[in-house]
This record gives structure tokens, C-alpha cells and sequence, in this order.
């Protein structure tokens, strides 16, 4: 009876299994997408969609689908014309927009990705510096997927590294919420290389601002506690200093009608460039380790500031500790406000060379 069971049971998986093969060879499923703007209703969607050479599982290529459109929806549909399979998007991981796409605004692609629950919330968005097209086009990848390989390289860099990231989810809640503005990874081909150079900042669905790669790695210790990140500080003499974060934490305070950021990090002195690290020298070194972070958190502030927009949340801060408060009166009182950065520097430890 039992061995009769057992029989059953591996038939039955062997045949799901089987099933499921028949339908990942029906479809074409792709990884990533991009979005370009053609005219004021005009946009272009690309995909690069795996091709898997058979009995080769680790040999893949892409195969490039682009098409112009005025919903992504369509231009999908039309696309799928031209393939001998159907299109699937139940693997989408990546979404890419290009500069001015994403200057003009996200909304409506926003739309048809949250509308749809097949698409994971957890996916990552990014903007492209130029057409998001132009770096889906490059062999930037010669091993791995490039839908894959992008999801890898963001999911590195942000969520498991020292650079702010939101996916489709926190995006979207940045985008509606009050008092908090969206962000998202800026992208540029290097070299025949994609990197991560820096932010993109948002407001509302509109990209408005950038920050290059050490500024955004200064506004991540604004959003969340931290163990990791090299900081390089120039000393007074000259020469360089290298600190690595081993623990940082953020806290907001409201002091009267200002907002009270206190920064405190534990350092590792990593290189010194030959400066003699003593006891007698280690406040010094803390005092202008304390003085470039608080410099250029400050810097971030004033550039939140003058571009009206708070991807902090620092309304959303405020909003929940006032009942009154109100965001139209938020949005006049932010540009001016007193913001304040504390930063409070341990140096846990400087090499086993004094």
C-alpha cells in the first residue's frame, strides 16, 4: 500500500513538473524593461528577452524588442507580432526610465505595473542617464542575463550596500504619501560598464534633481543605521584620511519650530597616509572626521531645500507628532526651515600601526 502511495506520489510529480516545462517553453519570459520618451504622447518600450541556447543552459543571449506606443500595454500587444511566442511578464525584476521619461514624469507606467498583480512589488526602478534603451542595447553583460545582471548589480549597491534605493512598493508609497518624496538609483554606461553613479531625487512622479555617487552615500546615513561605507576625509595637512563605518544610527528630533538630525558613527581608521595616529592626535582626527560629514549632510539639506523636496520624510516625521499639522503650510515652511545636523564620531579603532 505504502510503496503504491509512493508510486502515485512520484508520478504525480513527475508529471506536474513535466507541465510545467511545456508552459516556460510556451512563453517568453523577460526580466527587464525600459521606458524612453518619444513625444509629449509618445513613449517607447523596450524588453530583452532571454535566449537560452538548448542543452547549453549557461550559454544566453538577449534578444532586443523595442516599439513605440502611447500606453505600454499596447506597444506589448503590438510587440507580440513579431514574436513566435507569447510575451510574459511574470519574471519583470527590473524597470529602467530614461532621463527624460522620468523628468516628465512616471505615473501612468506606474500605473499599469501596480494595477497588475502579477508584477512583484519588490522589483526594482531605476533612471537612466540618457535613453534607457541605449544601455539595454550595450554588452555589458558577457556571462549572465542583462535583466539578471542589472538586478544583481542594484541589489548590491542598494539594498545590500552603502546607496538609497526604493523598489515599486516604497516608491509608490514615497509618491502618494505626505510629507516624503521618491528616489531612485541613477544609472550611466561607463566604459562599456553599467554603474550605479548616484540618485536620482523625485517630486511627486517627476525627477527633478541628482546626487553623484558620495553624496548619496551621505544622504543613506540620514535614512536608516548603517555598518558599513568608507569615508574619506582630507586632513588639515593635506592628506587624506580613510575611516570605515562600522555602526552608524540616525535619530530626528523636533526642536520648536526646527528639526534636530543627530548622526553618531563608530569608525575604523582604515588609511593614513603615513600620519601618525597616537592618543594625543585621535581627537583631532575626530573633531575633522565630525566636520566633513557634518558639511556635507548639511550640503544635502540645503540642495532638499532649494529643490522643494523632502526624500527624507521629515514632514512625515512632523505629521506624526502634530495633529495640526497641514501639508500645504509643510510644503511653504520647508525651503526656509532651521534643519539641523549633530554628528557625534567614535573611533573604535586605528590598525595595529601607531
Amino acid at each position: 500500500m505504502i510503496r503504491t502511495v509512493c508510486m502515485a506520489l512520484m508520478i504525480s510529480l513527475l508529471l506536474t513538473s513535466c507541465v510545467k516545462q511545456q508552459i516556460l517553453d510556451r512563453v517568453h519570459l523577460f526580466i527587464v524593461a525600459s521606458f524612453d520618451e518619444i513625444s509629449k504622447d509618445q513613449i517607447e518600450l523596450t524588453i530583452a528577452v532571454p535566449d537560452f541556447e538548448l542543452g547549453k543552459p549557461e550559454a544566453v543571449t538577449d534578444q532586443m524588442y523595442s516599439k513605440t506606443g502611447r500606453t505600454g500595454s499596447e506597444i506589448r500587444e503590438v510587440m507580440g507580432t513579431q514574436i513566435d511566442k507569447p510575451l510574459h511578464p511574470g519574471k519583470l525584476s527590473v524597470v529602467l526610465f530614461g532621463r527624460d521619461k522620468a523628468t516628465s514624469g512616471v505615473k501612468k507606467e506606474l500605473d499599469v505595473l501596480l494595477r497588475n498583480a502579477i508584477h512583484s512589488r519588490r522589483m526594482y526602478l531605476a533612471v537612466v542617464d540618457g535613453k534607457a534603451k541605449h544601455l539595454l542595447e550595450e554588452k555589458f553583460s558577457r556571462k549572465d542575463e542583462k535583466g539578471m545582471y542589472l538586478y544583481h548589480l542594484l541589489d548590491a549597491n542598494t539594498r545590500k550596500g552603502t546607496l538609497p534605493s526604493q523598489n515599486l512598493h516604497e516608491f509608490e508609497y514615497a509618491r502618494v504619501g505626505k510629507g516624503l518624496d521618491p528616489y531612485l538609483p541613477l544609472l550611466q554606461i561607463q566604459h562599456g560598464r553599467v554603474s550605479v553613479v548616484g540618485t536620482a531625487l523625485f517630486r511627486d512622479d517627476a525627477y527633478v534633481a541628482s546626487l553623484n555617487y558620495n553624496q548619496s552615500k551621505f544622504m543613506k546615513m540620514l535614512l536608516k543605521d548603517m555598518n558599513q561605507g568608507i569615508i574619506e576625509v582630507k586632513l588639515d595637512n593635506g592628506t587624506f584620511l580613510t575611516v570605515d563605518n562600522v555602526g552608524s544610527s540616525v535619530k530626528y528630533h523636533m526642536k520648536n519650530d526646527s528639526i534636530l538630525i543627530n548622526l553618531s558613527m563608530d569608525c575604523k581608521i582604515r588609511e593614513a597616509e603615513g600620519n601618525p595616529i597616537s592618543d594625543e592626535v585621535l581627537p583631532i582626527l575626530k573633531k575633522q572626521i565630525e566636520q566633513k560629514i557634518l558639511q556635507a549632510e548639511s550640503e544635502l539639506i540645503q540642495i532638499f531645500q532649494k529643490n522643494e523636496i523632502d526624500p527624507l520624510g521629515l514632514g512625515d516625521f512632523v505629521r506624526s507628532r502634530k495633529q495640526t499639522w497641514n501639508e500645504e503650510e509643510w510644503m511653504r515652511q520647508y525651503p526656509k526651515m532651521n534643519i539641523e545636523v549633530d554628528v557625534d564620531v567614535i573611533i573604535m579603532e586605528t590598525g595595529i600601526k601607531k
